[in-house]
């Protein structure tokens, strides 16, 4: 009698998930074309991306149960058994076409979708992919639900498979790539969870897998299923259910980033509001909103990506040369298509200096290619510059020829210096620029930098490195570091200038920082030398869990949320609206 139950109660399940997930996949497709097609900012896709979200994890619970279901020794069961073993395998490639074409897609300079036509089939076929496989799943369960020669009769008969030497060495490769992929990504969720900011290993770990934590969870909840799938729950429970409880441990591990979303928006709101003052949101043009984000996060925008805004650009225009120093400087200028001073951004300027440890990197695809593009259609010029290396022992990023040298922080200063000084020149009147409304941002070494340049700048004292023509609205530090003397060597008021220059009428200063990062000490020590200067126009917006460098990823949500705070603190500050 009991078995009778749960063989109702399994098929009930499997009924009920079928025709749920059918449903779901299907109008998960129809909005995901909509959203492709249509390309507006709306909360609708704050929904859709819920939805999503369920739905992936839904075809998991669908896999599984038709899984243990099926009796494959019919041959419309045997192809279902392939076709769930095929679904687990093609969600882990699908998830890295989704995740690499987003990436390439904020790396390339081209703003059209011909040039970038590979990046979003990418995106496209992995997504759909997933869906539509989602979909052939739950229509065939839904048309063999009552098809005896398809379904296992009861849960402990055994199964007709015939587990023939080919079925044998199959599974035994996807066991060795489960237990290599579960193991190597156990390793990181430990970093993730308990890694401690003075540990270096796990900060490179953070630096190429914190941002893309959402995931690997998919990619361990793929794993773990595959895992279950071929293990006898009955014959070894507690194997079994060791598997499910790791793997389960593993998966919310992985969905820590996720799940602290509710706390960065709660932790930002607050913390915008005390800077910049409570009423800031009503002094907003409300005709502005159109150009902005409407939330700061979706997960609609973190699958299915964003087209790049459109702006014009100037790609690699010289503007410093030295042959005693044997370097050539160049920068990008990212510029409205029409007259930015009808936009939110009334054609200021930002300079976006790039991050590299102070001895590598480059403008470009590994600066924000895609945040540049922003905030130039929002009526911003943005100059994407380079500045002498220090040459130095690093080689992950590559770095172009020309730039390097025996150079100092006081050396760099001074190149980025010399373009501030050409920008009132006649070589920069097509850009129109707003010089009165002056914005310096950077990354890493780059946040370091734009601070030093903004508050010398603002100090009025330094006119021989950076002139006198510009005025700095704001400073946008993006988990700034803090220069070793083992790597570059410079005058302390330049390494350290937040123990000199802050004051209380110094600009109002925005930084972006994760908690698994140990630059959190530098921007810290930023946001303490504000305070204690009596100056409370200083905001720091943290994400837990989240690494160095985790802005990479332009759909993630570190960056989202980047956006969707620094657009209105551009905006604000152009405008003279902080409290």
């Amino acid at each position: 009698m009991n078995v009778f139950f749960q063989k109702i109660r399994t098929k009930f399940i499997l009924k009920n998930l079928s025709y749920f997930l059918f449903l779901l996949n299907v109008v998960d497709t129809i909005f995901a074309i909509f959203y492709i097609s249509i390309q507006i900012a709306s909360l609708i896709w704050y929904i859709y991306g819920i939805l999503i979200f369920i739905n992936l994890i839904g075809n998991f619970v669908l896999i599984y149960f038709t899984k243990i279901q099926l009796d494959p020794s019919s041959r419309l069961g045997g192809k279902m058994n392939i076709l769930c073993y095929f679904y687990l395998i093609f969600l882990n490639i699908a998830i890295l076409l989704i995740l690499f074409g987003n990436l390439m897609n904020s790396m390339t300079y081209s703003n059209t979708l011909f040039a970038t036509i590979g990046y979003y089939f990418m995106i496209y076929f992995g997504f759909f992919g997933i869906l539509g496989m989602g979909t052939l799943l739950s229509y065939l369960n839904i048309k063999n639900l009552n098809n005896r020669d398809l379904w296992k009769e009861y849960f402990d008969k055994e199964s007709k498979e015939n587990k023939n030497h080919s079925k044998k060495t199959l599974k035994s490769i996807l066991l060795f790539f489960g237990f290599l992929t579960l193991g190597l990504l156990s390793y990181v969720g430990f970093t993730l969870a308990f890694s401690p900011l003075t540990d270096i290993a796990a900060w490179w770990i953070g630096i190429i897998f914190f941002q893309f934590s959402t995931f690997l969870f998919f990619i361990v909840l793929s794993t773990t299923i595959l895992f279950l799938i071929m293990t006898d729950r009955h014959k070894r429970p507690y194997t079994f259910y060791g598997i499910l409880i790791y793997g389960l441990i593993m998966c919310n591990i992985f969905l820590l980033p996720l799940f602290s979303t509710p706390y960065t928006s709660l932790q930002a709101e607050e913390e915008f509001s005390q800077a910049y003052g409570v009423n800031w949101r009503s002094h907003i043009d409300p005709s502005m909103n159109m150009f902005f984000q409407p939330i700061p996060f979706t997960m609609t925008e973190f699958f299915l990506g964003n087209y790049p805004k459109d702006c014009n650009i100037d790609i690699d225009i010289p503007f410093y040369s030295n042959s005693s120093e044997g370097i050539t400087l160049a920068y990008d200028a990212y510029y409205p298509k029409g007259d930015g001073s009808s936009l939110p951004g009334n054609n200021s300027v930002i300079i976006n200096i790039h991050g590299g440890a102070w001895t590598i990197g480059d403008k470009g695809p590994g600066n924000m290619l895609q945040v540049n593009n922003y905030f130039a259609a929002q009526g911003y010029v943005v100059f994407d510059i380079q500045y002498g290396l220090k040459e130095g022992t690093f080689f992950i990023i590559s770095t172009p020829e020309g730039v390097g040298g025996n150079f100092t922080i006081d050396d760099q200063l001074r190149h980025i210096g010399n373009f501030t000084k050409q920008l009132n020149t006649s070589e920069f009147d097509k850009y129109n620029l707003n010089l009165d409304s002056v914005f310096i941002m950077g990354n890493s070494a780059g946040g370091h930098l734009a601070l030093a340049t903004a508050l010398l700048i603002d100090n009025g004292s330094y006119t021989d490195l950076f002139g006198s023509n510009i005025n700095i609205k704001g400073i946008i530090p993006i988990y700034p570091a803090n220069p070793p003397e083992s790597i570059i060597e410079g005058r302390d008021e330049f390494t350290n200038p937040e123990n000199y220059f802050i004051t209380p009428y110094s600009p109002p200063c925005l930084i972006f920082q994760g908690t698994k990062d140990f630059c959190l000490l530098e921007t810290e020590d930023i946001k303490d030398q504000y305070d204690l200067a009596g100056n409370n126009d200083c905001c720091v917006i943290l994400f837990p869990f989240q690494g160095h460098g985790n802005d990479l990823y332009y759909s993630g949500h570190f960056n989202q949320y980047k956006l969707y705070y620094m657009e209105r603190f551009l905006y604000l500050c152009t405008h003279n609206l902080i409290e």
